[in-house]
């Protein structure tokens, strides 16, 4: 009843008093008159009336009456002008009424377009109580919006301007899952400009493992309002930027209708920088474990293997049995074995802090090489080199001890991959404020599933007795300690590649 109001009854009361008048002049005028567009006048007072239909009824009514008073009239010899003159005239006012009802939706629509944004604002403030009710008024502001086809109004720029501003990545999708919102967060965590999502099925920006399990994700959302989270952890699933990678978000969707048609929106935030962090703090977390281990199994088996080996060389010293001798000898090599490892598993535990200095990174590899010359030989193995000692040397910023056990270790494990003999090529170079170190075999190669383990603790590729698996380990601490890098390359059957960056020193 608010509709009929005192405004309501003066207009509906004009709106009768014209027709009626335009009825009885039509009636007492010659019948080639056309009085028939006189009803324009009433019709364009409804576009005043706050209901949107009233236009189409008023149409309605008048069309009745203009047919009705021809043949209320006799008729004439004007009578075909007077058909004609009455289907102008009514054709003319259902074009007006057509016109009327496109700007009275628009007026409804912008108001609806205000009123949403209201709220929305409303929701935002209240946020820190209830995040999904803000999102879900904001959102449907933004439904509303897209529903109009008009210009941008000034509540449409604030609106766009708070959406586009925000830090995480919103997508909204209709009913058929296809992308109709897709806000500047998203356009940077997709790697995707808007223009080329919007239209496009949401499964695009989805693994191809997961798209079915996405569809009936969501598809259940929309039947219950909740759902099982089949793609991965709770909250978290997995996206699919432009160029084809993967990373993990947090995700939280609701869904709005509009028009009787339902709208999915997600809010998702990139975790894969987070998850990155995490995955160091637990690595950290068990190197340190791992280091307090390894420093109090070095310390209980140290003091009695140097006992047995220096015991083991005394008898060796006073006997001349050969067969004795032979025995005691191998004592010392497993003994001395053991020492080794337990001098790396010291290494690893105390973490001693180097004392860099400028270092002639090609004396360092000439004398591991030269440790190493004896074994290089009885394998086969030919030594290629690419760097300077004298003339032109390339200078790092290092503990000199340190950077020996790292190409030590190295070319240790090059001998290890070719024991039928291959080629170790090494090479070192200045690129701009670094030095890269290129330590490159031709043995067996690395399975490539287990490239992304070397550097764990005591995970190793050797047979079971041929290493510790903490080699590189060390290696991988003692690079990064210094401030720089390693990586690493290999195809089975065709060998590996290391590559050390280090800082190149001031000096140079």
């Amino acid at each position: 009843m608010s509709s009929f109001n005192r405004q309501g009854v003066l207009l509906y009361g004009g709106l009768v008093l014209l027709t009626a008048g335009i009825l009885l002049f039509d009636l007492l005028t010659p019948v080639g008159i056309a009085a028939a567009a006189l009803y324009v006048i009433p019709l364009l007072l409804t576009f005043l009336s706050p209901r949107k239909r009233d236009p189409v009824y008023f149409c309605v009514i008048a069309t009745g009456l203009i047919w009705l008073v021809l043949f209320l009239k006799p008729a004439g010899l004007l009578m075909q002008y007077a058909v004609l003159n009455r289907a102008i005239g009514m054709l003319m006012m259902w074009g007006i009424a057509a016109g009327l009802m496109y700007h009275k939706r628009i007026q409804l629509g912008l108001t609806n377009a205000e009123t949403a944004l209201e709220q929305a604002m409303t929701a935002r403030e209240a946020a820190v109580e209830s995040r999904a009710y803000a999102e879900t008024a904001l959102l449907g502001a933004v439904m509303g919006r897209q529903s109009l086809e008009r210009q941008l109004t000034d509540s449409e720029s604030r609106l766009n301007g708070i959406l586009q501003s925000a830090m995480d990545a919103i997508v909204t999708v209709d009913d058929w899952q296809n992308i109709v919102l897709f806000n500047l967060a998203a356009e940077r965590m997709f790697q995707c400009p808007a223009a080329e999502a919007i239209g496009q099925p949401i499964s695009r920006f989805i693994p191809q493992r997961f798209r079915e399990a996405h569809h009936e994700h969501v598809n259940e959302f929309g039947r219950s309002g909740t759902t099982s989270r089949k793609m991965g952890a709770p909250g978290v699933v997995m996206g699919l930027r432009a160029n084809g990678e993967e990373f993990p978000a947090e995700a939280s969707i609701s869904q709005i209708a509009v028009d009787g048609r339902k709208y999915f929106t997600v809010i998702l935030r990139d975790v894969s920088e987070r998850q990155r962090v995490e995955q160091q703090l637990r690595q950290a977390e068990r190197l340190a474990e791992v280091g307090s281990l390894a420093a109090g199994m070095a310390h209980e088996i140290g003091t009695p293997m140097n006992v047995i080996l220096g015991r083991a060389e005394q008898l060796m010293r006073k006997t001349d049995d050969e067969a004795t001798r032979k025995g005691l000898a191998t004592i010392t090599a497993q003994v001395e074995r053991i020492t080794k490892i337990m001098n790396q598993l010291l290494t690893f535990a105390r973490r001693k802090p180097g004392e860099p200095r400028a270092v002639n990174l090609g004396l360092i590899i000439e004398d591991c090489l030269e440790v190493l010359q004896d074994r290089i030989l009885r394998s086969g193995i030919t030594v290629e080199s690419h760097y300077e000692t004298a003339l032109h040397p390339v200078h790092v910023h290092a503990d000199p001890d340190q950077m020996s056990q790292v190409f030590l270790n190295l070319f240790i494990n090059a001998l290890h991959a070719m024991p039928d003999g291959g080629m170790l090529r090494i090479s070192v170079e200045r690129v701009s404020s670094h030095v890269k170190a290129v330590i490159a075999d031709t043995g067996h190669g690395i399975p490539t599933e287990d490239l992304p383990k070397i550097f764990h603790p005591f995970f190793t590729t050797k047979e079971a007795g041929k290493g510790t698996g903490l080699g590189l380990t060390v290696v991988h601490n003692m690079v990064q300690e210094h401030g720089g890098s390693i990586a690493v390359e290999s195809e089975p059957g065709k060998g590996t590649t290391f590559t050390i960056t280090l800082p190149a020193a001031k000096s140079t």
